[in-house]
């Protein structure tokens, strides 16, 4: 299973948000920390603000801070807002399969897929930042 880098970036926002919840950071100072591109950082702000995850603050000292406590913001709701799918294999986005229906793989699969997602959903932001 591997995230997309858009998720990857977004706990990555989240986690440094966390470290100082009452801090305004801008996108251009965590884009240097993280060494990633601003551009690209803007558009993970902008998904993580319309997943109610972060708010942003307008003006000249303006950026992200957390829009609500760091306890309250669940890994798994995290990654499946940004996420695009979690299909991990061909089959689970109906693609043809030579195996299907008898493929007992997409099953393995399916369970490793579900114990990832349980596993995010045991833990929130305050627990890893």
């Amino acid at each position: 299973m591997r995230l997309t880098l858009h998720t990857d970036y977004a706990f990555r926002v989240l986690m440094a948000l966390a470290r100082a919840p009452d801090r305004v950071q801008s996108v251009d100072d965590l884009a240097r920390e993280f060494g990633v591109s601003k551009n690209h950082l803007m558009k993970v702000a902008q998904n993580l603000t319309a997943g109610g995850f972060v708010a942003t603050v307008r003006g000249r000292n303006g950026g992200l801070r957390l829009a609500r406590p760091p306890a309250d913001i669940n890994l798994k709701a995290v990654a499946m807002h940004m996420e695009p799918d979690f299909h991990i294999a061909g089959c689970f986005a109906a693609e043809n399969c030579s195996f299907l229906p008898a493929c007992g793989l997409k099953g393995v699969l399916g369970q490793a897929r579900l114990a990832f997602l349980q596993t995010l959903a045991k833990h929130d932001l305050a627990s890893i930042a």
